[in-house]
């Protein structure tokens, strides 16, 4: 099921994020009233609601990270509605490291990315990395 159409929207948006091409994952993957969903107490936590609030958390996360944030899809869980993936996330930043497995779960509709959640297994951890 890797090749399900919400897996390869997914994995689009690491691969634009990786580049750093948020404009893509704006113009082609979101939906006008998207919500991305971000644990924690950190500068990024948080709840970002349509296009431009979303587009402009990931270019802060891509900033903060220094272009050094991997989020690397290990596998895939999915329905006609959902899909779960199952993340190595790995950065360095100002000597700190970061290298941890969570999950990110999208919803979609109409081939666009309606809402994301991620549960990162120590929110706090985040957190310090960005902080």
């Amino acid at each position: 099921m890797l090749d399900h159409p919400n897996n390869l929207l997914a994995r689009e948006s690491y691969d634009a994020l990786a580049k750093g091409d948020v404009a893509h994952i704006r113009d082609n993957l979101l939906a006008d009233d998207v919500v991305f969903h971000v644990p924690g107490g950190g500068p990024l936590a948080g709840e970002y609601r349509g296009k431009d609030e979303v587009a402009g958390y990931l270019t802060r996360l891509v900033e903060l990270a220094g272009g050094a944030l991997r989020m690397e899809p290990e596998s895939f869980l999915v329905d006609e509605e959902h899909s779960a993936a199952l993340l190595r996330i790995r950065g360095e930043r100002d000597g700190r490291v970061l290298d941890e497995r969570g999950v990110q779960v999208f919803r979609f509709r109409d081939d666009k990315i309606v809402e994301r959640w991620s549960y990162p297994p120590d929110p706090r951890s985040g957190d310090e990395f960005f902080a």
